[in-house]
């Protein structure tokens, strides 16, 4: 096919004195357009067709940006040149250059090994024989075939305004896949921080790419709580194109003055404001949280883009108004959690804390912990009230997360004390006994100017309980109830007259791994204020120093004996054996309170048999 207009010379005649005549520049206000071009690549093996194509493109601006035209005499030169450029809108594509082949070799590569589906492949030939037409648009995915007989200057100039334009709308569809793609991925987890960014910023891509491909669009957040952002002035929150890469950062800084005093007058007014080259359009939520979305436009926007991008911003206020109420939601449910924590609630069984009600238990097997500060009633006569306040929560701040570390949540605060409950093994909460002592001297160690140095006594019995919500039907309290408990707090008690840090029952020793068990001594049957029964009370001195350990570690087997002989009534001998022991352990307190419970009970016998 030859064309029909004299004017408009063949582009590969020997003449090509009118090429200059050939333009297509886009007038005044194109030449002031600092686009990036469009990137052209030429690989032919005639040095005249590069010089030609040049000639007759060297002008041509397309949306108002120009060529960048790229050329390469083989394939393998033309590979190296698509490994290095990213963004080549179109290749003008010769078949026969090194092999007779070799074009059709490098569309395969391109597709295949590539991967390039955007940029547009236009074949050119002279030989149109060794590529028919119909064969290779089809096996080679060529989206153009011009023989090089029928390329005018005016039909080589309208083939690569359709390709670009065509490489253009296929880079939209790619960045609205990418955007949306974002949005789906953020919309799993929208009301986390990062998400919630991550959401508008494909909102912002799929707007940019709409309205202007490769453009810049930011979401500028002005004021506000919104981000619990620590800064003086606006800031990008999320952004596309040039923007992507100083979010976070001050907005005033990355526009020129003029553009950031539009955007502070849409902020402020909350309309929307537009320029020949971009678009802004405040937002206000709640009165306080201010932003502004900036959006880089190619001109005036049409009556369809602007209604895009207010839907965009309605949007966008609608979800900032969820987010707060997210947060805020979230910021309930952590108050609520410090009061009835969510440990709690699982022991209940419980996964909706408005479904519970009074009256509302679970029973189970649990291990009851006690814990309860020394002598700090003596404590708190010299500190001021304030004083005293301040050093019970940074006492507590220092042990609790010990019990929340082996498994345990705390059940009630005591004054200076707390119990605890644990629905694991009972040598998860021995552990954390064990840890809360470590914590607690070392509490003491940073504050040697109290009167008295902290010490922790603490208890510890497992057994069934009852776990539910007692009150009434305004105010509810979780707690757990049983036998077990009064147990727990008992022998807690114990600790003092002992001079012990812990101890547990038998029913927890039982329970205990070898090496805890090795690390504790038996103290005998103990009698319990408000119980009939004596219970069986273990001394765990793993958390003792080492001079201590071995000390009682001797003791471990006579005592052992003492506890046998005190569980048959046996006084007498029990009272001998501890008397012995106090010859080689006199400052052992356990063993001493032992020797006088022996002691009075031998002279409750005696004055019985005397009475009869």
């Amino acid at each position: 096919m030859v064309a029909s207009d004299d004017d408009d010379p063949p582009l590969f005649a020997d003449e090509v004195d009118e090429a200059d005549e050939i333009g297509g520049g886009g007038g005044e206000d194109a030449d002031e357009r600092t686009d990036d071009p469009w990137n052209i690549l030429v690989v032919d093996d005639e040095p005249e067709v590069h010089a030609i194509t040049r000639l007759a493109l060297g002008d041509l601006r397309v949306d108002g940006r120009p060529l960048a035209i790229l050329s390469a005499r083989d394939g393998e030169s033309a590979k190296l040149i698509l490994l290095e450029v990213d963004n080549i809108a179109v290749i003008l594509l010769d078949v026969v250059m090194e092999s007779e082949h070799a074009g059709l070799h490098l569309a395969r590569w391109i597709r295949s090994e590539l991967a390039n589906r955007l940029v547009r492949l236009v074949l050119r030939t002279g030989q149109a024989g060794s590529a028919p037409e119909q064969r290779v648009m089809v096996e080679y995915d060529i989206n153009d075939y011009r023989a090089k007989t029928e390329l005018t200057v005016t039909r080589l100039v309208t083939t690569v305004v359709g390709a670009i334009r065509s490489y253009r709308d296929l880079c939209v569809i790619e960045s609205q896949k990418h955007g949306l793609e974002r949005v789906i991925d953020a919309t799993a987890s929208l009301f986390e921080r990062g998400s919630f960014t991550e959401f508008i910023r494909g909102l912002l891509i799929q707007i940019a790419g709409l309205l202007s491909p490769r453009r810049s669009a930011m979401f500028v957040q002005a004021s506000g709580p919104l981000f619990e952002l620590d800064a003086a002035e606006p800031i990008i929150i999320a952004g596309t194109g040039r923007f992507a890469a100083v979010i976070g950062r001050s907005a005033p800084a990355h526009v020129p003055p003029e553009i950031w005093s539009d955007i502070d007058w849409a902020i402020h007014r909350q309309e929307a404001l537009h320029r020949p080259t971009y678009s802004i359009f405040g937002l206000c939520h709640e009165g306080t949280s201010r932003a502004a979305v900036y959006v880089e436009t190619d001109g005036s926007l049409t009556s369809w883009e602007n209604h895009l991008l207010e839907l965009f911003c309605r949007n966008a206020t609608v979800a900032l108004d969820n987010f707060r109420l997210h947060r805020r939601q979230l910021a309930l449910l952590g108050a609520f959690e410090r009061f009835v924590p969510k440990r709690e609630l699982d022991l209940l069984g419980t996964e909706d804390i408005t479904l519970v009600a009074v009256g509302d238990h679970v029973q189970r097997d649990t291990t009851v912990v006690f814990a309860d500060l020394r002598a700090f009633t003596s404590l708190a006569e010299q500190l001021t009230p304030a004083a005293t306040f301040d050093f019970i929560n940074e006492f507590f701040a220092e042990v609790v997360p010990a019990l929340h570390d082996h498994g345990g949540v705390v059940d009630k605060y005591l004054g200076d004390g707390l119990m605890a409950l644990f629905p694991g093994s009972p040598a998860d909460a021995v552990r954390a006994a064990l840890a809360m002592i470590a914590r607690t001297r070392a509490f003491a160690a940073r504050h040697p100017d109290l009167p008295h140095a902290p010490r922790l006594g603490v208890g510890v019995h497992c057994g069934p309980l009852i776990l539910g919500l007692c009150g009434a039907a305004d105010r509810l309290e979780f707690t757990a109830i049983s036998d077990s408990v009064n147990i727990a707090a008992r022998i807690e008690r114990l600790t003092r007259p002992v001079d012990a840090d812990l101890l547990v029952s038998d029913a927890v020793y039982e329970r205990l791994p070898p090496e805890l068990q090795v690390e504790s001594r038996p103290l005998g049957c103990m009698p319990i204020r408000g119980k009939n029964a004596a219970v069986e009370v273990f001394e765990v001195f793993a958390g003792d120093d080492t001079d201590a350990r071995e000390a009682k570690r001797a003791t471990r087997d006579p005592l052992g004996v003492v506890a046998e002989a005190i569980r048959a009534e046996r006084w007498e001998p029990a009272r001998a054996l501890l008397v012995e022991l106090l010859s080689t352990c006199p400052e052992d307190q356990a063993v001493r309170i032992l020797e006088r419970r022996c002691w009075h009970q031998l002279l409750l016998l005696t004055d019985s048999r005397a009475e009869v």
